[in-house]
């Protein structure tokens, strides 16, 4: 199991729940899609395995980047190419608007050449499949958009998404 969380903008209140449930869940396992915002967010992230993406508002990325290293996580620019459970995953934070970030999700997904392919950005909770790769957005964590405070645990090897709200 995988947690996949994004656009936390520094809400720890949310973090800091969405963490527990993980916890709570035995997942062990985090994949971050962009916008963390500060360095002490990233720090929340301590106890877990992370994969991460910068996203267009982390600023302080030298840092966030030496934290990440500290703890030993992989932090990259995007796209990440990752393998996971012998599953192929590529991390996107976005590009523009909503409608032109899936249209680049899609045509990665059109490819072919991926499991997963897990994007942030636009605030809003997507799932689809196309062909045999499962394209997921859980959302955003911070709520500050829609209201809603979004994450999603992923289990790969069943291709199993749930969406969980805190």
């Amino acid at each position: 199991m995988i947690g996949v969380i994004s656009d936390t903008h520094d809400n720890l209140r949310a973090v800091d729940k969405a963490l527990k449930i993980l916890k709570e869940r035995g997942v062990n396992t985090v994949i971050h899609l962009g916008d963390f915002i500060s360095p002490f967010t990233l720090r929340k992230f301590e106890s877990f395995r992370l994969y991460g993406i910068f996203g267009n508002n982390d600023g302080e990325k030298l840092l966030l980047k030496s934290i990440a290293d500290e703890f030993e996580f992989v932090l990259e620019e995007a796209p990440l190419e990752i393998e996971i459970e012998k599953k192929n995953f590529l991390l996107l934070h976005g590009y523009g608007s909503v409608e032109r970030t899936k249209k680049l999700v899609r045509s990665f997904a059109k490819s072919g050449d991926y499991n997963f392919i897990l994007y942030g950005h636009t605030h809003k909770v997507h799932r689809e499949k196309i062909g045999e790769t499962f394209i997921l957005n859980p959302g955003e964590a911070c709520g500050y958009l829609n209201g809603k405070r979004t994450f999603a645990i992923l289990d790969p090897l069943k291709g199993k998404i749930e969406i969980i709200e805190v």
